[in-house]
């Protein structure tokens, strides 16, 4: 076992980084770059030649990255090197300009990148490597200057320092091929760069020019996913073999016996820790070999019975995929010393058609924001602490009290966030409900799945809300490697009303409505361009051309504030997509899609003399009863003045004139004709009039109400009356 490590560490003068390809910067870009330091000025000696040597057969360092993303796409417009086409007249030449497409990643330039090589025992090249890494000046491009340092760790400190690092961290995988970075080849990389650099200054030879030779490299998978393989469950007909929904984790014990009394002979070890689990510790759970046995649904008549298998297989298990598809494939049951098999038995045959696995959101186009499971999450409650109601009395109303229900929904919450937390789940997520009933038509009860250690009293189904997008397979729940905590991407429409809390570090105060929301929707346009390439008329209600849209139809996105607790500070904001308050808008998907991807991103809002303001995604409603800006209700009054889109001539016909341009609104915005009061009338400047009116509709009616000139800034917004 590694003993030692090597740290490096690269800070860029910048919060920019120009050099092409992936995000981190590779392993061997930081190779490339010592070199260049060994050769800077003179020739490398001989220990620093035999250090770089040294650290290009380790294997491949394990990457520490500080947060970052990835910039719009920037258009520079340089001077062409053609001086001589212009007759050495270099204003002339000046003026001829070729476009350059820059796309930097930003980053937090306070916060360096960090490579850790490990190896066995302590090393003289090492302390050499951590002195030429102070002579390190540039990562990447030519703007990338940066500088370094290096030091030489015991591998616990290192792996202390990982641990403790804050940003993303990037691990090598070398069976894995869909994220890969350029890492040194080892015994040809060093000499690859001398011969590149020796062909550089030799490119012109006998008056043509010689390509030099190409650097060496080894690209090395990266943070890959695990792979896949999917089988059918078929009879000897070659007809599917449903297995009962409920006995999923017997179905999945009996095929990691099978399993590992075919790989016992030839990886007796191997076999017990990483497929059956038996001598494992916390850090083997990550190299783990999962079995899920996968229900079918899709169609409200189908049985969710099991007809396919998916074994999943980390990047970095010790057993290879080839081995793992042998020791599954094949009948379910057969004896193993005479090799016979029964008719009757199910055979799993590796499966030629995948569909199946997008229905579970698997792949990056199927990542979906709300989850379901399908078989109940085994949640790691103590057997220690009974649970203050029994299964037998959840639903006993009259003999249990609400002190001690709260109480129990407080244990089983607390159980799903350590279940996610045992999981590996780091991304942001809500869990929104808990319960034993199914989410599905077809669904069963929690308890039905109970099953040696699994009792019935830890069995729920679980319904969470990512604030990210997620792929899976999600498999969570002290059952994950028995065929329990199972989930799906739930189906349901995509979201118009987005609902942000307004930090409380530095709410605006209400009298600053305008000028925040006007910032809202600055921030809105520009992470549109981010994301979209351009802030199309949803977001900017102009038209391609930068004309105002004049189709006469609310087109584009409307922000609303609210001051929650009437403290003179507005706590809550509201994006709302157009279709939500315009009820005859018909959306396309495209557009439901582009509104949650770019308002979902919403974040941190610079407000100029508000400075700068942070809001947080509401996942879930966090109001009591009827939420007030939304009801619905029957009654509603206006919380900021409303503007008609139509002045009246004179102030004393303003009443009417504003009653008749409400019925309008309210008819152009598809809602029912409301019973119009005017409340108190004010005339602004240049004859502007606002007034506040109640609203009272015969029906209950759906909020928020924006109507008016100003809806689409926050003005004319209504709440339930009192």
């Amino acid at each position: 076992m590694s003993d030692q490590a090597l740290l490096i560490s690269v800070r860029l003068l910048d919060n920019r980084y120009h050099g092409n390809g992936s995000w981190p910067p590779s392993p061997f870009r930081l190779y490339q770059a010592l070199v260049a330091a060994a050769y800077t000025g003179s020739d490398a000696t001989a220990e620093e030649i035999s250090a770089l040597l040294w650290l290009e057969q380790l294997a491949p360092p394990i990457v520490l990255s500080p947060i970052h993303k990835q910039s719009t796409l920037t258009t520079y417009y340089v001077p062409r090197n053609g001086a001589d086409a212009q007759q050495g007249d270099l204003a002339a030449a000046a003026k001829k300009r070729d476009a350059k497409l820059v796309k930097p990643w930003l980053l937090d330039a306070q916060q360096p990148l960090q490579y850790v090589w490990f190896f066995d025992e302590p090393k003289p090249e090492a302390q050499t490597l951590a002195q030429l890494s102070e002579r390190l000046y540039q990562l990447g491009r030519g703007v990338d200057m940066a500088f370094a340092w290096a030091e030489q760790l015991t591998a616990n400190q290192a792996r202390q320092i990982i641990f403790q690092h804050t940003g993303p961290v990037f691990r090598p995988t070398p069976q894995g091929v869909s994220n890969t970075l350029d890492c040194p080849n080892p015994k040809k990389s060093f000499e690859s760069l001398v011969a590149r650099y020796q062909g550089q200054l030799k490119r012109l030879r006998k008056g043509e020019f010689h390509k030099p030779p190409l650097p060496v490299f080894q690209p090395t998978g990266y943070n890959c996913s695990s792979s896949l393989l999917l089988f059918d469950i078929r009879d000897h007909n070659d007809n599917f073999a449903a297995q009962p929904f409920t006995q999923a984790s017997l179905l999945t014990q009996r095929l990691i016996e099978r399993a590992k009394q075919r790989l016992l002979p030839h990886f007796s070890a191997q076999a017990e820790r990483y497929l059956a689990g038996k001598g494992a510790n916390d850090a083997d759970k990550a190299l783990r070999i999962r079995v899920i046995p996968l229900p079918s649904f899709g169609h409200p008549h189908t049985q969710p019975d099991i007809r396919r298998v998916l074994v999943e297989v980390p990047t970095d298990c010790p057993l290879k995929l080839v081995d793992v598809e042998w020791a599954f494939s094949g009948p379910l049951e057969f004896d193993l010393e005479t090799g016979e098999i029964d008719a009757n038995t199910p055979i799993l045959i590796k499966a030629t058609d995948r569909k199946m696995l997008t229905y579970y959101g698997i792949g990056e186009q199927k990542a979906a924001h709300v989850w379901r499971t399908m078989t109940p999450v085994a949640l790691p409650l103590d057997p220690k602490k009974q649970l203050p109601i029994d299964c037998d009395l959840e639903h006993n109303k009259s003999g249990v009290s609400g002190a001690q229900r709260r109480y129990k929904q407080s244990q089983l919450f607390h159980a799903a966030s350590q279940a996610l937390r045992h999981s590996g789940i780091t991304a942001q997520v809500q869990i929104r409900r808990i319960q034993r009933e199914p989410f599905d038509r077809n669904g069963t009860l929690a308890e039905r799945f109970a099953f040696q250690r699994f009792d019935r009293t830890r069995l729920y189904h679980l319904e969470l809300e990512f604030a990210e997008p997620f792929s899976g397979p999600l498999v969570i729940g002290n059952g994950r490697f028995q065929g329990l905590g199972l989930m799906r991407p739930a189906d349901e429409a995509p979201q118009s009303l987005l609902q942000f809390q307004i930090c409380p570090d530095n709410q605006p105060a209400a009298q600053d409505r305008p000028a925040f929301v006007q910032a809202v929707r600055r921030a809105v346009m520009s992470l549109a361009r981010q994301t979209l390439g351009q802030a199309n008329r949803l977001f900017s209600g102009h038209e391609a051309d930068g004309s105002t849209a004049r189709s006469g139809r609310h087109e584009h996105i409307f922000i609303a504030t609210d001051d929650r607790n009437n403290d003179g500070l507005l706590n809550r904001l509201l994006v709302i997509a157009p279709w939500h308050v315009d009820r005859n808008l018909k959306p396309t998907s495209k557009e439901q899609r582009d509104f949650q991807s770019v308002v979902r991103q919403l974040s941190c809002i610079r407000a100029g003399a508000l400075g700068i303001v942070g809001v947080e995604l509401i996942t879930l409603n966090e109001f009591d009863g009827k939420d007030r800006l939304i009801g619905p209700a029957q009654q509603w009054q206006s919380v900021t003045p409303y503007q008609p889109t139509r002045f009246p001539k004179t102030l004393t016909q303003a009443p009417d004139a504003i009653c008749a341009d409400v019925l309008n609104e309210c008819q152009r915005r598809g809602l029912p004709k409301p019973k119009v009061t005017i409340l108190s009338l004010h005339q602004g400047p240049n004859g502007g009039v606002r007034a506040h009116i109640r609203l009272v509709f015969a029906v209950a009616v759906q909020g928020p109400l924006l109507l008016g000139r100003e809806s689409h800034q926050g003005g004319g917004l209504f709440r339930i009356a009192q």
